[in-house]
């Protein structure tokens, strides 16, 4: 969890880390069981698995005991939902904005490096899939945690540490822990003294160190305890992070591995919310596990294992610059130590810029409620309502196998032997008995209640009432709503539940990313490069320096609770638009940027070719013109052209004077174009519109502006613009009047 080599905290012993441990787990664990059962139910709800009771005798839940006659239908809307309201998150764009602290040059700099980096950050962390999970516990559990560490797992490489040995007193320590042109040994501070440290052969002795990645895992309420008394996250003085370890991993471990022999390992894990994360991998999308699962075995599987327990304390007194404690196993927890590896036990091993301690966690909740610091979820407001839709479903199949399912009367003395419902059967009676009257007939039920099917109806109604999750939002527009307006209210309608939601999940990206830019400011490489996809369609690459980053910077995140979350409003405000005439469907920038809208900009092959062919000059200028020579050489070759067009001119007149042939404008050689010699020169195949409209929108941008602020090609960039766009002004007044297609 932190930096290598960093020491242990003050003078603090095994025995008194133990029991700081067993006080922090005593309190974090206190009453934690009324949350668990409520976590367990979503979760087995979404699964599928919703005919359950709790069984306060077994303090679990298990399924309903009913007759085998009762059927047991599930409509799983609680899945539907959930799924619906994680589609909406995905359409949200979380943006980062940067703003330094004061007007030092250092912190511009640094908000402007910041906001380059954010979607390099972002791919870093893999921040995709660590909130797509984080969304799954969040709209289920309520909550949804997330932890951004580095991560010395070998399989984000290894370094090569070299030993160094002193020649005076033979100490020996690694060369990442001596710094200065005269080094000092740590033990007898001789000065000079430390040299390579060699083998029985001679090779300069080496140590093999995990490389460390920066990484953010997501975490649900099941992995992460802590004192519930508090009202907020950001009060809570400590977190006790959990996760099963294999016996494998700690025979595989280089520093571990000594302590397989003194460990106690077991089958499950014996901690109860470990034990309900667990079992998910047991549990499928049939709502069904094995027989010999239970959710006290925690899904009892061959390999054995134990729990990791991960303490991390805030600042405080006893700790000024927090803790961080790993301890192994339940019963006797022993303390993990990873000093020269990742820092532990030892102070929070992150700082910001100021060097106070990063707690590196964030918490968002779908929804929030007051007095304690735990939310609720998606589910728990539906889990009635879908109870009694599955409960109705039950009864109208009941009605339908026993009330509606016709029956044959058999009189007695038919004399009919058997009856199987085969097509083409032939039943034989005997029409003699009872003068006649014995033949078999069918005995028709009355069929299902007319009410099924209208409080069922009733039933999702109020489940999409209750959850928010309207036709709207899940893309379907309702049946007979045409009016952009009417969309417009029920989108805003729809939203306008999800707000806290929003808020909540837009804190956390805010409180990641600076966590991030931490981590990357003090661990990151020197150098990082990032591959942009220009608007030409093509690449090029920016460098980032870590040195960049040393201003201060206030961080702010657009939680999208204002943005259009649905293509349909999107499409329906375009419709709505057309309607008022408010649109040109003669300009092409409009229909390019509305296709672009739509995702079809396929359909306008040609249309693209030329905004993309403009776009890609506009490219090729400003790499162009940054070299001041190019300016230089276009200028003389510009005058040598404007010299032979002269003589060309002089030559074309006399012939014209001496033939007598009177002469028009026309008929003079063309002028040259300034353009000629620069990536603007405007071919014959290229198209004056857009060519004109996507300078406009090019000339105003802050990369050409930047460039007329250059005192010594601005001039120089002006004039060329200028003609440029004379040139383009030329083209489509010849083109109206017809002089070219």
């Amino acid at each position: 969890a932190g930096e290598p080599g960093t020491a242990l905290l003050g003078d603090w012993t095994d025995e008194e880390l133990v029991e700081l441990f067993k006080d922090a787990k005593k309190e974090a664990f206190a009453d934690r069981w009324i949350f668990e059962r409520q976590w367990t139910r979503n979760i087995w709800y979404m699964l599928g698995r919703q005919w359950i009771e709790y069984q306060s005798r077994d303090g679990q839940w298990k399924d309903k005991r009913l007759a085998k006659w009762v059927p047991r239908p599930v409509t799983n809307k609680c899945k539907e939902t959930v799924e619906s309201i994680r589609a909406m998150y995905t359409s949200i764009k979380l943006g980062i904005n940067c703003r330094p602290n004061g007007s030092d040059p250092k912190n511009v700099s640094t908000a402007a490096t910041c906001e380059e980096l954010a979607p390099v950050l972002y791919d870093i962390h893999k921040m995709g899939r660590v909130e797509n999970e984080r969304d799954w516990w969040l709209n289920v559990t309520g909550n949804g945690f997330m932890h951004t560490f580095l991560d010395y797992d070998p399989k984000y490489g290894i370094i090569n540490v070299g030993i160094e040995q002193c020649r005076e007193c033979g100490a020996e320590t690694t060369s990442d822990k001596l710094t200065g042109a005269q080094t000092v040994c740590p033990e007898c501070q001789a000065v000079g003294t430390m040299a390579p440290a060699l083998d029985e052969e001679g090779v300069p002795r080496i140590e093999k160190r995990p490389k460390g990645q920066a990484v953010t895992i997501p975490l649900s309420p099941l992995e992460l305890a802590f004192p519930n008394s508090y009202t907020c996250f950001d009060d809570v003085p400590f977190v006790i992070r959990m996760r099963w370890r294999t016996k494998r991993y700690y025979e595989n471990h280089p520093e571990l591995k000594k302590l397989v022999s003194e460990l106690h390992f077991n089958k499950a894990p014996t901690d109860r919310s470990l034990q309900i994360f667990k079992s998910l991998t047991q549990l499928n999308d049939m709502g069904i596990a094995p027989i010999y699962w239970s959710e006290g075995s925690g899904g009892m599987q061959n390999g054995e294992g134990l729990t990791e327990y991960e303490l991390w304390h805030k600042p405080c007194d006893k700790y000024p610059d927090g803790l961080v404690v790993r301890y192994a196993g339940d019963e006797s927890p022993v303390v993990l130590h990873l000093e020269e590896t990742e820092g532990i036990p030892g102070p929070i091993p992150y700082t910001d810029s100021e060097g106070n301690p990063l707690f590196t966690f964030t918490h968002a909740v779908y929804s929030h409620v007051g007095g304690r610091i735990l939310g609720s979820g998606a589910v728990d407001i539906i889990v009635q309502k879908q109870d009694q839709l599955n409960q109705l479903d039950s009864l109208q199949l009941m009605s339908l196998m026993r009330a509606s399912n016709p029956v044959l009367l058999e009189p007695k003395g038919a004399e009919v032997e058997k009856f199987t419902g085969e097509p083409g059967l032939v039943v034989k009676w005997n029409p003699l008995t009872v003068q006649g009257n014995a033949k078999p007939e069918w005995l028709i039920g009355p069929g299902p209640n007319s009410s099924y099917p209208v409080i069922r109806e009733q039933y999702l109604k109020d489940i999409e009432e209750l959850s928010g999750t309207f036709d709207i939002i899940k893309g379907a527009k309702p049946t007979g709503v045409e009016a952009f307006s009417a969309l417009q209210l029920l989108v805003e309608r729809s939203q306008s539940r999800f707000s806290g939601v929003f808020q909540s999940r837009g804190e956390s990206h805010k409180e990641w990313f600076k966590f991030a830019i931490e981590l990357e400011r003090q661990f990151g490489p020197d150098e990082r490069t990032r591959a942009i996809l220009t608007p030409a369609r093509t690449y090029t690459f920016k460098t980032f320096k870590k040195a960049q980053l040393q201003g201060s910077i206030n961080i702010v995140v657009e939680d999208g609770s204002n943005v259009p979350k649905t293509a349909l409003g999107k499409r329906a405000a375009i419709e709505h638009a057309s309607q008022l005439q408010i649109l040109n469907p003669q300009d092409p920038d409009q229909q390019y940027a509305i296709l672009t809208n739509f995702g079809l900009t396929d359909l306008v092959p040609s249309l693209d070719i030329h905004v993309q062919s403009a776009l890609q000059k506009q490219q090729a200028f400003e790499e162009w013109v940054i070299n001041p020579q190019n300016l230089q050489i276009a200028a003389q070759a510009g005058m040598q052209d404007q010299i032979q067009h002269q003589e060309m001119t002089d030559q074309h007149m006399q012939q014209m004077a001496l033939s007598g042939i009177p002469h028009t404008p026309d008929m003079l050689p063309p002028a040259p174009s300034p353009m000629e010699h620069t990536p603007l020169a405007m071919k014959p195949w290229y198209n004056p519109i857009i060519h004109r409209q996507e300078f406009m929108k090019w000339a105003n941008s802050d990369s050409i502006r930047e460039l007329l602020l250059n005192p010594k090609t601005g001039k120089q960039v002006e004039g060329l613009l200028k003609a440029h766009l004379m040139e383009i002004e030329l083209l489509l007044a010849q083109q109206q009047a017809g002089m070219i297609g």
